[in-house]
């Protein structure tokens, strides 16, 4: 049975800097059991969101439970540290201000600057696409629950995924699957195969697949677990320039067009990615580049980054300024303006995607930079403070 009242003492101890070595072991022990983890979670959240620790500065709690983060972003393998555990937990929760929004640091950050004025909300994105039919006609999906009749088959709408049924054979008939900036859906394909789509994506489909190929394509961002069928490979199309073959596995494709490369990454399984006259094959924790027609293999991911926007969170780790507002730009349909060029600053830390885009900013704003939030959704980037 848990003891939640010892989790809590050595919780508190520890974030207050008065844990003795013995009672970090013992913390670190604890946190080994999953159950422990969550409920240590939901502590850390708690006790920020009751501001239990007011009688010091915000930063200086954050900064107590980030201690060693740098240290432990690439630890050694089987090298598990309370460290470790504090780095993954604090980053994912160590809530502050407006409901859901997790802290975020720049790592140069030296103090927390005065919050501006309150910016006017932008609702986050949602479980939101357009399906095109074979015959041109368009419905507009959402989370609410419905059935759509196509030919032998149905397609089953309910929370945020359409679920494919077919009796007969359809043969040439395709359908797309397109979300919006600000919108997210998931596809059931007739195959088994699961699509979660990120915002401003699309997936082109058959309704029924062939017996000898299963072939889909993609632009913008999809995550897949492919069912497995040795006898029909299946095929992901991205950009009408690169080709995924995949047999049963689980993969994200980021493939925007403001992004500088098509970036296959693999969780599971085995995948070949073909860009022109070459192709790699990639083993579970590698990304395949492709960068101007040139594929290459990166065999050091963060796999949690990579797929962070298809558990609900934005990772932000390691990644530059530029990076942080595209990825804003997509999720609350907003344009990006950089008032006097892009600042070179570098950040990390989870945060949810469901808060409004105003939680978001005072986020930010805490790793010095400050906005102006304009007229049709243009977020104006000021000069850093």
């Amino acid at each position: 049975m848990m003891n939640k009242a010892l989790l809590e003492e050595l919780t508190d101890r520890y974030i207050t800097g008065a844990a003795t070595a013995a009672e970090k072991q013992q913390l670190q022990s604890l946190l080994d059991d999953p159950l422990y983890l969550e409920a240590f979670e939901q502590m850390v959240l708690s006790s920020l969101e009751a501001e239990k620790y007011q009688q010091e500065p915000d930063e200086q709690v954050f900064r107590r439970i980030y201690a060693g983060i740098e240290k432990q972003l690439r630890p050694a393998p089987r090298v598990r540290s309370l460290k470790t555990y504090l780095a993954a937990a604090a980053a994912v929760l160590l809530l502050i201000l407006a409901g859901g929004a997790y802290v975020l640091l720049n790592k140069n950050t030296t103090h927390q600057p005065p919050l501006s004025t309150p910016l006017a909300d932008v609702q986050p994105g949602g479980n939101k696409a357009v399906l095109t039919l074979a015959d041109g006609t368009t419905v507009t999906v959402d989370s609410a629950a419905r059935q759509i009749a196509q030919g032998g088959g149905t397609i089953q709408q309910q929370n945020g995924q359409l679920q494919y049924t077919t009796s007969a054979s359809i043969p040439d008939t395709y359908n797309t699957l397109t979300t919006p900036p600000g919108g997210q859906y998931r596809l059931r394909l007739p195959d088994g195969t699961e699509v979660w789509l990120n915002a401003a994506s699309s997936i082109r489909f058959p309704v029924t697949f062939a017996k000898t190929e299963r072939k889909v394509e993609v632009t913008g961002e999809a995550y897949f677990e492919v069912a497995q069928n040795a006898a029909s490979p299946f095929k992901v199309i991205v950009n009408k320039q690169t080709e995924v073959q995949v047999l049963g596995t689980s993969f994200n494709i980021n493939a925007y067009t403001d992004e500088q490369d098509i970036k296959t990454t693999l969780l599971s399984g085995k995948v070949k990615v073909i860009a022109g006259n070459t192709g790699v094959q990639l083993s579970p924790g590698q990304q395949a580049v492709n960068r101007a027609g040139r594929v290459e293999v990166n065999k050091n991911v963060d796999t949690d980054k990579v797929t962070a926007w298809k558990n609900g969170l934005f990772n932000f780790q390691d990644a530059s300024l530029e990076e942080v507002m595209r990825q804003l730009s997509r999720w609350y349909n907003i344009e990006i303006i950089y008032e006097n060029g892009i600042p070179d600053m570098e950040f990390y830390g989870k945060m949810q995607r469901d808060i409004p885009l105003s939680a978001m900013l005072k986020m930010l704003e805490r790793a010095e930079v400050k906005f102006r939030l304009e007229g049709n959704n243009r977020l104006v980037v000021l000069t850093v403070q």
